[in-house]
């Protein structure tokens, strides 16, 4: 007797023992009284005992009929097969799936009811399933007595007792709303394809439109330009009452030809073949540089740089983009005894961020998101004279590489712009 099951049997003996005084029990005759008294407290024992069994087996058949409950009527399917793949257990869910009566489906294997197309699959998955204690989960489809078929997901494993057990889960919604779901991204993405053709159909006719309405508005601009410059060789604006007129008229001629110009610069800007190479920065700086040059004569300016990294790019294009900021900062530092411009950059997880810093007239931060638009401008014209389009040159043939551009300005406290190179530029149209 192991030291477990000796407090309750003394428990029990207390028991009896106590029963005994309460209830005399029914004894021979002469029997020693020694006897008696044990073979009593055995009788009430063996009562308890009998008594304890019975609700022991009460709340087991209880218990069983509460997990054969669960089972049976589980909204999942479950059945049990054994290690050559026949069905010896199943509960009610299962029997519905497959349209079948239980006594019918019991003793048959599963493979019977698995639909053409999936019986390779359940061929390589069977012994899986047989071999594994942990859980195997896998998508195939069945089939019904009437010869239909319907996708389900299995999950099973085969506990160390024996008997594979398997969950089984009708998913023809998901399926269906998968399918939906793939049918309408489809649709979406042929809306979308052809809404791109048409928007860069439009947009190359607007494009082409644009350099055309720019290249037919330089010829009247210079012939007009050019008669201008008869009448002033010729001395026909200098006196008279209409001199202040013709002083109007040249000036607005070259306000014209200013803007016309500006507008087939960005325009070819935009349409500019380009192609990735890695680009040092530091040598579109110092080419860049020579380039400014003319707009430095005769003033004290301090261009520098930091070390600046290698991006893919276009040469080309990072030209362009390098030489209109700088001459934006050469402008508006012009009113400075000493202009400083300094170019730095840093590297995060996705971009380079190159910043262009100056020390002149900047502006005021709430108006920042027009300085890239087309024609706005800031400030004056008669202050600084210029078409307004430089930065937004800047934006476009930034944006073409899907690079970002933005600016922090304080009035009277100089500028800096920001371009935000990404490492892995995708050229967009």
């Amino acid at each position: 007797m192991n030291d477990e099951t000796t407090p309750a049997l003394n428990t029990l003996r207390e028991t009896a023992e106590q029963k005994l005084k309460e209830t005399p029990p029914f004894v021979l005759p002469d029997t020693p009284d020694v006897l008696k008294h044990e073979l009593s407290v055995h009788q009430i024992e063996l009562e308890l005992q009998n008594q304890q069994l019975r609700e022991a087996n009460m709340e087991l058949q209880r218990t069983q009929d509460r997990y054969v409950e669960l089972y049976d009527h589980a909204p999942v399917g479950y059945f049990t097969l054994d290690d050559q793949g026949i069905i010896r257990e199943a509960n009610v869910r299962t029997t519905r799936l497959l349209e079948m009566e239980r006594s019918r489906l019991l003793g048959r294997r599963l493979s019977q009811f698995t639909a053409p197309e999936s019986r390779t699959l359940l061929a390589m998955l069977l012994p899986r399933l047989l071999a594994s204690a942990e859980v195997i989960v896998a998508e195939l489809h069945l089939q019904r007595a009437d010869g239909s078929s319907f996708p389900v997901r299995l999950e099973g494993r085969t506990p160390a007792s024996g008997g594979c057990l398997i969950a089984m889960t009708d998913i023809t919604t998901e399926k269906n709303a998968q399918a939906e779901l793939l049918h309408l991204n489809e649709t979406l993405e042929q809306r979308v394809r052809e809404r791109t053709a048409k928007m860069r159909e439009v947009n190359d006719e607007l494009k082409a439109v644009t350099l055309s309405i720019s290249e037919d508005l330089m010829v009247p601009l210079r012939r007009v330009s050019s008669l201008a410059d008869v009448l002033r060789r010729d001395g026909l604006t200098s006196s008279g009452t209409h001199a202040e007129h013709f002083s109007h008229v040249f000036r607005s001629v070259d306000r014209l030809e200013e803007l016309a110009h500006a507008l087939l610069e960005y325009t070819r800007a935009s349409q500019t073949r380009v192609r990735l190479a890695p680009l040092d920065l530091n040598r579109v700086f110092q080419e860049v540089a020579k380039d400014v040059r003319p707009r430095m004569q005769g003033r004290t300016v301090h261009l520098t740089h930091d070390a600046l990294p290698v991006v893919l790019s276009d040469s080309s294009a990072m030209q362009l983009v390098f030489f209109k900021v700088l001459d934006n900062a050469l402008k508006f530092t012009e009113t400075r005894s000493e202009a400083r411009i300094h170019v730095s950059a840093q590297e995060s997880e996705s971009e380079f961020i190159v910043r262009f810093t100056d020390n002149g007239v900047g502006f005021n931060n709430r108006h920042r998101d027009k300085l890239f638009q087309i024609f706005k401008r800031l400030h004056p014209e008669s202050a600084f004279p210029g078409a307004g389009m430089g930065l937004a040159i800047v934006r476009r043939v930034c944006g073409r590489f899907g690079a970002r551009v933005w600016a922090e300005g304080k009035v009277d406290g100089g500028a800096t712009f920001f371009i935000g190179w990404p490492k892995q530029p995708t050229l967009l149209e």
